[in-house]
C-alpha cells in the first residue's frame, strides 16, 4: 500500500523530532556530567560523601566563571594519582588575589579593577572547628590559576598542590 502525503508528513515530524532529541542530549552531555567522588576521598567531608555522585557544570571552568566558595572538579596532576582522576576541592583564590591563612583563620584581598583592596577575613562556616591547619604566608595567586582548599584542613600538603591551573578544571559541582 502506498504512503500517503499525511504518511510521509507524520514520518518527517517523527524523524525530525527524534533528530532533535539526540542534538539535545548530546549538547547536553558536553555542558554536563555526573562525577562519583572516590572511597577514599575524605578531604570534603561532610558536604561531599564517599562515593556519591555529584552533577558538574563542564562550561563553568574559567576564574570569571567561578565565585569564592565554589566547589569544583579538576584533574589530578599524573604524578599526584592514585585510583581516581578527579579531585574536589573549594575555591579561595582566583587570578591576583593574595590570600594568607594563619591559625584557622583564611583572609584575602581581591583584585578588582586593577587595584588590591583591602584584606578581609573570610567566612566558612563549612569548617570543622577543631581542624588545625597549617599556616601559609600571602601567596598571590597567578593568571590562568585558581586557589582551591579542602574543607578538611587537617591535611598538611604543600601549597603548590592546591594551584590548580585553568586548564585542569573540569567544572563547578551543582548544588
Amino acid at each position: 500500500m502506498p504512503m500517503t502525503p499525511r504518511d510521509i508528513l507524520g514520518t518527517a515530524v517523527f524523524y525530525a523530532g527524534m533528530g532533535a532529541a539526540v542534538i539535545f542530549l548530546l549538547r547536553l552531555g558536553t555542558q554536563y556530567s555526573i562525577e562519583k567522588v572516590p572511597q577514599d576521598f575524605t578531604r570534603m567531608e561532610p558536604r561531599l560523601e564517599r562515593g556519591g555522585h555529584l552533577f558538574v557544570n563542564k562550561r563553568a571552568r574559567k576564574p570569571e566563571d567561578l565565585d569564592y566558595q565554589d566547589i569544583i572538579v579538576y584533574r589530578r596532576p599524573m604524578w599526584k594519582r592514585t585510583s581516581a582522576q578527579y579531585e574536589f576541592a573549594r575555591v579561595v583564590g582566583k587570578p591576583g588575589d593574595v590570600v594568607e591563612l594563619i591559625g584557622s583563620k583564611l583572609w584575602r584581598a581581591e583584585r578588582r579593577d586593577g587595584k588590591l583592596e583591602t584584606r578581609q577575613p573570610i567566612m566558612e562556616p563549612y569548617l570543622n572547628p577543631r581542624d588545625r591547619p597549617g599556616d601559609f604566608t600571602a601567596i598571590l595567586v597567578p593568571r590562568n590559576t585558581v586557589l582551591v582548599l579542602y574543607d578538611s584542613r587537617d591535611h598538611r600538603e604543600a601549597l603548590r598542590n592546591f594551584l590548580i591551573p585553568v586548564r585542569a578544571i573540569v567544572g563547578r559541582v551543582i548544588r
